[in-house]
């Protein structure tokens, strides 16, 4: 049956943890797996790790598949690992250009940071999962009272440099912001081991990750709950470091977006890393509760122009403004656009989800013609374009959607008309809940027929700056089946992880339609 909020899928497996489930990522190298994080509150006289201790958790490898089908003769279930934790988990994100390099924010004011690695054994029978420790890094200090802050959710930068002799003394300089419930917004900068895998001499020895510096760039006036970066000069090499200026956005319970600019992008260029902050905005006109979700999109292809114009790059013409979703507790997922020269942003739509909208994950995004080439304009350009943009939401009480954000150009140049025709809509696709007994906090998503997608990226971090060198998805890839995504979203206090499918029959038949008619 239908609802306002689109088909409610009702096929589905599930699985039960003995812990409550907060967060899940499934690994961009090896998505046969996914990184599962708990948290539970300590139970009275029950054995602690130290004095004071109120959380712990888990980190779990499981398959995304809820059930082992051996892809030959003799095949035996994978060894999957877990490690337990004297503080809960909040957040776990695998860095953008190490996809097997593993943050996880925790209760006890910290991130910590494992190689995740996928192994089979000398007979190819087994495969074996590891997440070996590369340390932890404190983000935020105790207060007056000696209570903790928790890290609510971090975002990496996507750059990274490497320092030192592979296999002996190498590694990783990252950055990384995060949001604590003291309400901090935090810039930290780090040296991770560059262990690679489980014959490096330095697992589980002293080598750990360390902190070179942690700077706190603003503050909410209550906790804050969320994170996002965007890089306006972002290279494709993500090995070089730029110069320009990276946005930090962040939410929290205060109902109010704060962003602030830091210089240079990535606050590693020199061995120093020093950065110059510039506290730009806060936002509190548009939100009635708490921002607990926030996700840049990579901008929609600019308005058609003539081809002269496109060749020579006209440094004249506007700048695309950059999307930005928003998501609150009071259920409304909204669409604002960032000014790519004054960095304010103008909500431009929203829509009510029915529930708490709390992560938000991009799975694609691709471009269709509402003329398909026909009736072109007299310029030699073409029709109105719609962009479109999927998204996975986690919306509490309400379960899991699916969701489809389009952005439909106006017509002319940009110098003509900059932007002015320009719409936004926001339509929900399919939901899920027939599973969840509880708020759902946390899904993910894996593309089954692949060879439609370059893959998904870090759902917090944006870069710009060099055409499609960070788009999602290759805007001329052909479709020759309907996109298959496999979900799994989980519930916190029933422990539940639920599998079901979703099949994106808009794109299959968009590009069809395209191809027949061109």
């Amino acid at each position: 049956m239908e609802s306002p909020d689109g088909p409610s899928i009702s096929k589905y497996t599930t699985r039960t943890l003995d812990q409550e489930i907060d967060t899940v990522a499934i690994c961009p190298l090896h998505p046969d797996y996914m990184i599962v994080g708990t948290y539970s509150l300590v139970k009275k006289d029950t054995p602690t790790s130290y004095a004071g201790q109120s959380r712990e958790g888990s980190l779990r490898v499981m398959t995304v598949s809820s059930s082992f089908t051996p892809s030959y003769a003799g095949m035996l279930p994978p060894r999957l690992d877990r490690v337990d934790l004297p503080c809960a988990v909040l957040d776990v994100h695998f860095h953008p250009a190490d996809p097997t390099l593993l943050g996880v924010a925790t209760s006890n004011a910290s991130v910590y940071f494992y190689r995740f690695v996928v192994r089979g054994d000398v007979l190819g029978r087994r495969v074996t999962t590891r997440l070996l420790p590369l340390g932890s890094v404190r983000i935020s200090e105790d207060d007056e009272h000696g209570l903790t802050p928790l890290i609510t959710q971090f975002s990496w930068f996507e750059e990274t440099r490497r320092k030192g002799t592979r296999g002996v003394d190498d590694v990783m300089i990252v950055a990384l912001a995060a949001t604590t419930t003291f309400g901090e917004t935090s810039v930290v900068r780090l040296r991770i081991p560059a262990v690679r895998d489980v014959n490096d001499h330095r697992v589980d020895g002293t080598d750990v990750a360390i902190r070179s510096s942690c700077d706190v760039v603003h503050k909410h006036d209550l906790e804050a709950w969320s994170v996002a970066t965007i890089n306006f000069d972002a290279s494709r090499d993500t090995e070089v470091v730029d110069n320009g200026q990276r946005l930090i956005l962040s939410g929290g319970d205060d109902s109010a977006v704060v962003a602030t600019s830091i210089s240079p992008a990535t606050p590693f260029q020199s061995d120093e890393g020093a950065f110059e902050a510039s506290r730009l905005w806060k936002d509190r006109r548009n939100h009635t509760a708490g921002v607990v979700a926030i996700l840049p999109l990579t901008p929609p292809p600019a308005p058609c122009v003539t081809l002269e114009k496109e060749k020579e790059k006209d440094p004249m013409l506007p700048q695309q403004p950059i999307p930005l979703l928003t998501g609150s507790y009071d259920e409304f997922l909204r669409i604002f656009e960032i000014d790519a020269q004054s960095y304010r942003a103008s909500l431009k739509t929203e829509l009510r989800l029915n529930g708490g909208v709390w992560r938000l994950k991009v799975l694609d995004e691709y471009t269709t013609s509402t003329s398909v080439n026909i009736n072109p304009d007299e310029r030699g350009g073409r029709g109105p374009q719609q962009h479109h943009y999927l998204v996975l939401a986690s919306l509490m009480h309400a379960g899991a959607a699916i969701i489809r954000i389009s952005y439909t150009a106006g017509g002319g140049t940009p110098s003509a008309a900059p932007h002015g025709e320009a719409t936004w809509t926001i339509t929900p696709l399919a939901t899920f809940s027939a599973g969840h007994e509880s708020m759902v906090y946390c899904c993910d998503a894996r593309l089954e027929n692949g060879n439609q997608s370059e893959g998904g990226r870090n759902d917090t971090d944006v870069g710009f700056g060099n055409g499609d060198g960070n788009r999602v998805t290759k805007r001329d890839t052909k479709v020759t089946e309907p996109p298959t995504y496999t979900i799994v979203s989980t519930s916190f206090y029933d422990m539940k992880i639920c599998t079901w499918a979703f099949v994106d029959e808009f794109k299959f038949e968009a590009h069809a339609l395209a191809s027949t008619t061109t």
